[in-house]
């Protein structure tokens, strides 16, 4: 059973990740709400802090969309990241891009919806 709470989508573009003292781009093999995996030779500590961007090609102009987050796992194909910050003009874009390439689009934004009434409701 999974313990996923957003649906995760195959998403086929190149992500620049920048840790500390290093860039390096690997290909995004699918992407949620809350994370995604990247395909890569490269191997960071579980936990490291990174900054993750991805341009859309084929957009005029270019659109990118950028993540603060961290290392949630590392294994042998690549690193899985866990988002921590987005801004949200980005989050916008990912929303819709992860309702587009879903098979169920009403159940991605149910589950956005849900988060955002989890979350107002926690902080009140």
């Amino acid at each position: 059973m999974s313990n996923r709470k957003f649906s995760r989508v195959i998403f086929n573009v190149i992500a620049t990740i920048t840790a500390v003292d290093h860039q390096f781009q690997g290909k995004v093999e699918n992407l949620s709400m809350t994370g995604m995996f990247v395909n890569t030779a490269e191997r960071l500590a579980e936990g490291q802090a990174v900054e993750i961007v991805i341009a859309l090609t084929g957009s005029v102009p270019e659109i990118t969309i950028g993540f603060s987050g961290r290392v949630s796992r590392s294994i042998e194909s690549g690193l899985a990241f866990t988002f921590d910050k987005i801004d949200l003009d980005s989050y916008m874009h990912l929303k819709n891009i992860i309702a587009y390439n879903s098979e169920d689009a009403e159940k991605v934004m149910d589950e956005i919806y849900h988060s955002i009434d989890t979350r107002l409701t926690a902080r009140q």
